[in-house]
């Protein structure tokens, strides 16, 4: 698990278009960790893609590597109060 960390630090390092938008962020971990050739790739073992998310969700929520986008830091702040107003009820 130490190792995906690492793996999605150095994306969300290296594009702030992976901060944004978690499916590209996915592709690419694919591509250059897992060594996907081909989508979809059937053959290939694939690191989960909710693993992936939670753990840039769970830099981002550390202060790391934060959206680069405005639009993108409101919904996703506004989905969180939506959340917590839920478990609250």
């Amino acid at each position: 698990m130490k190792q995906i960390i690492e793996n999605v630090a150095q994306l969300l390092k290296e594009n702030e278009n992976f901060r944004n938008d978690d499916r590209p962020l996915i592709f690419e971990y694919w591509r250059r960790f897992d060594h996907a050739k081909h989508l979809p790739p059937l053959a290939y073992p694939l690191t989960n893609p909710a693993t992936i998310i939670r753990i840039r969700q769970k830099l981002q929520s550390e202060g790391y590597f934060l959206p680069t986008d405005p639009d993108v830091t409101y919904r996703r702040h506004k989905q969180k109060v939506k959340i917590k107003d839920w478990l609250v009820q």
